[in-house]
């Protein structure tokens, strides 16, 4: 059995800034503890469910104090299901330890999550430990909070978008027969309205879903031969109307080559972004697109507009969830804050690159890279 040392301690912490999620950190925080004692384990429990979240035990082999340890662990659960005030479960807490059963209890963001338990360690040095780590505990815990969250968002939505697909069809359905046999011009106008609000409500579900799947799992890709500068120029013909709509002036300067990838994704990535150049832009404004393969074999594509920029305080969040940089633009543009999220969603399953630069008033740059696997 080892006599841990100040020296020991700071190794471990030095050590523990290489881990790179909270289980690792518990793991890495129990094996220390655990060196000169019987058992260390850490409990932690979900504040919003009161029911556990992770346990980590570490301990010997032979270790024969298992069922006391998890007898402990439903004592703790139990008390916090039942609702006790965070002072009571202290008290709690320390009216169950023993002199060989030090229990510490663990904070994080500002509230009791759960407690440290070691079996045969001095209590000074336990504490001196857990106050030791407890920011790094906090820093991975909220991230792995955030990512539950996260996802549980994402599963809502995809939910809510699943409902409301078979109505939205009907409506677009129904609204191109009620087009094609209109002759009346003013409700011709009325019809195109209903029909295309409902085809962009549908395109932001469809969005969303895709988003939704690949944060619970891998982004599939199909991948095949295709030319990428025939999917950009039907990109354009398809925003005619919207380019027409703000005069703009579009100038493209592509290469014809094949590319291979999923042209499904490629479609909606170009889709996103060439849509983002028109809407934002100012009347009368320029797009400029240039595409291409470099030196290392790369699809590159890059957009350049003369819209409203984006301010340095808002470009950390460009590529986030529902990010709205400039909401009084996005409510007049129709823009939801998903479409670049998608484009990085869809970049990254590449194993490609995306980014941009802007200037606040002067206009955008976007550009992605994809790695070309077409070998001719």
């Amino acid at each position: 059995m080892n006599i841990l040392k100040e020296k020991d301690l700071y190794n471990f912490l030095k050590n523990l800034n290489m881990k790179t999620d909270l289980k690792e950190v518990l793991v890495s925080l129990t094996d220390f503890l655990r060196q000169d004692s019987g058992a260390a384990w850490v409990l932690l429990v979900n504040p919003k469910t009161n029911k556990p979240l992770m346990k980590v035990l570490s301990c010997d082999k032979n270790f024969a104090g298992k069922g006391r340890i998890a007898n402990l662990n439903k004592l703790v659960v139990d008390y916090f299901a039942n609702g006790f005030e965070q002072e009571d479960i202290l008290e709690f807490v320390a009216s169950i330890s023993e002199p060989d059963l030090i229990l510490e209890p663990i904070f994080f963001a500002g509230s009791l999550q759960g407690v440290l338990g070691v079996i045969g360690r001095n209590g000074n040095f336990v504490r001196l430990v857990l106050e030791s780590v407890s920011q790094k505990l906090e820093n991975f815990y909220l991230k792995e909070e955030n990512a539950r969250t996260f996802k549980e968002r994402m599963e809502f939505l995809a939910s809510i978008s699943h409902e409301f697909k078979t109505p939205l069809n009907s409506i677009i359905g129904f609204s191109d027969i009620m087009q094609a046999k209109n002759d009346n011009p003013v409700l011709d106008k009325y019809i195109k309205n209903i029909s295309n609000s409902s085809k962009f409500l549908l395109g932001l579900i469809l969005d969303v879903l895709d988003l939704s799947r690949s944060q619970t799992k891998n982004m599939e890709l199909q991948y095949e031969l295709f030319s990428p500068k025939k999917v950009i120029l039907e990109t354009l013909d398809t925003l005619e109307n919207q380019i027409k709509e703000r005069k703009l002036e579009v100038r493209y300067t592509l290469m014809d080559m094949r590319l291979n990838a999923d042209l499904r994704r490629f479609k909606q990535l170009v889709l996103n972004l060439i849509s983002n150049a028109v809407k934002f832009n100012k009347i009368n404004g320029k797009i400029t697109i240039v595409a291409y393969q470099n030196e290392k074999r790369e699809f590159v594509f890059e957009i350049k507009d003369t819209g409203d920029g984006i301010s340095k305080k808002d470009c950390g969040k460009i590529f986030k969830f529902f990010s709205q940089v400039n909401q009084d633009q996005l409510k007049r543009q129709q823009g939801s804050g998903v479409g670049l999220f998608l484009c990085k969603t869809i970049v990254d399953a590449h194993k490609g690159k995306i980014d941009f630069k802007s200037r606040l008033n002067y206009g955008s740059t976007f550009w992605f890279t994809i790695p070309n696997l077409d070998k001719n």
